[in-house]
């Protein structure tokens, strides 16, 4: 399907939705929806109505309108909400949705007291919801992410060592990412050693790796605007008693939930396989954190895996599963997958390789 088929399709989802909701058009502000719904990479709004569209940007983004978006009618006088009241004005809309999670309360004031016969309605994100699942299109971009990941994550274990500083480790691992062609890490690279692995998402600092510590390493790519993310604990040196008993816990906490996860199933329930498993081992309390979470334009989206999560698993969505142990004083051990529900269960994305 070419690129203006792919975005053909996902307006008229959109559109559904907002008949759905009886709404004569849409400001789509939050910038993964503007992408998703365009493939416009810049800044802007764009309003949907339920016949055309219009993508309110500015004279910094005409050109790569046209080059990105040439199916989408676009202007560039004035400022973007400006342009967008002026055409909602002009086209007589009577309902006008907003992303109400992301558009200011200002940019809402200004809606309300400029538009002429439409009433502003603050919708929450579906356009979010549709993008849980995945075409083939991003499943490949994912697992391509997912690819450049791994390989810089191969590189950096051979060279990671005692003496060198979390903070040196994790600059060596985005390097090697870009080096294979990610446009950035899809996140700060995390790499945190030995006592600073109680924090989930500790921020890698002057801490000196030393001989049998345990690092958590949790690290992503992004490519062509989609994520990976993927987390290994490896030691340098041999583990003790302790640190095996707690990695393999952890390990069969993860392969119990990727065995068990099935298209249909809530978030909680693959949450309450990995945490069952922890739960017979000892260690429920030190497992504080949700199962997992989708991944795509962002690396944190729909649906999510957790506790109360009632959000079901589709088909196509691309979800983590990384259950972890964080034990104050001592460190931590997390392990995670990126894998994309399928028709039978699930197809694992990442495959950087597993070692104590």
């Amino acid at each position: 399907m070419t690129a203006a088929g792919v975005m053909e399709t996902r307006t008229a989802s959109a559109r559904e939705w907002m008949a759905e909701e009886q709404v004569d058009a849409l400001l789509v502000s939050a910038e993964p929806n503007l992408r998703w719904l365009t493939g416009f990479t810049g800044e802007g709004l764009l309003v949907l109505a339920a016949e055309g569209a219009l993508l309110c940007t500015d004279s910094r983004y005409t050109l790569q309108a046209a080059e990105e978006a040439p199916w989408l009618e676009a202007a560039a006088a004035g400022g973007h909400l400006e342009q967008a009241i002026a055409r909602l004005n002009a086209g007589g809309v009577k309902s006008a949705g907003f992303e109400s999670a992301h558009l200011t309360y200002a940019s809402y004031q200004r809606l309300h007291e400029a538009l002429e016969n439409a009433t502003p309605k603050p919708l929450e994100d579906r356009i979010k919801r549709l993008r849980a699942v995945k075409d083939e299109g991003e499943i490949a971009l994912i697992r391509r992410a997912a690819e450049i990941a791994d390989a810089g994550f191969v590189e950096l274990r051979g060279q990671i060592a005692p003496l060198m500083t979390e903070r040196e480790a994790a600059e060596e691992l985005r390097r090697q990412m870009v080096l294979r062609g990610a446009e950035k890490p899809s996140f700060e690279v995390i790499v945190a050693s030995g006592p600073n692995g109680a924090m989930p998402h500790a921020r890698p600092g002057e801490r000196v790796i030393t001989e049998n510590d345990l690092i958590v390493i949790d690290w992503g790519a992004a490519y062509h605007g989609y994520s990976s993310d993927c987390t290994r604990t490896v030691i340098v040196g041999e583990p003790d008693d302790r640190q095996r008993e707690v990695w393999l816990a952890v390990r069969e906490a993860q392969m119990a939930a990727l065995e068990g996860l099935q298209p249909g199933m809530e978030g909680r329930e693959v949450d309450a396989i990995a945490r069952g498993v922890l739960r017979e081992n000892g260690f429920e309390r030190e497992f504080g954190h949700g199962l997992g979470h989708g991944v795509g334009l962002e690396v944190h989206e729909l649906p999510t895996l957790g506790q109360k999560s009632e959000n079901t698993l589709p088909v196509g969505a691309v979800v983590t599963i990384e259950p972890g142990v964080y034990i104050e004083g001592w460190g931590g051990v997390r392990l995670e997958e990126l894998v994309v529900v399928t028709e039978s269960g699930c197809e694992i994305l990442t495959a950087a390789p597993y070692d104590l």
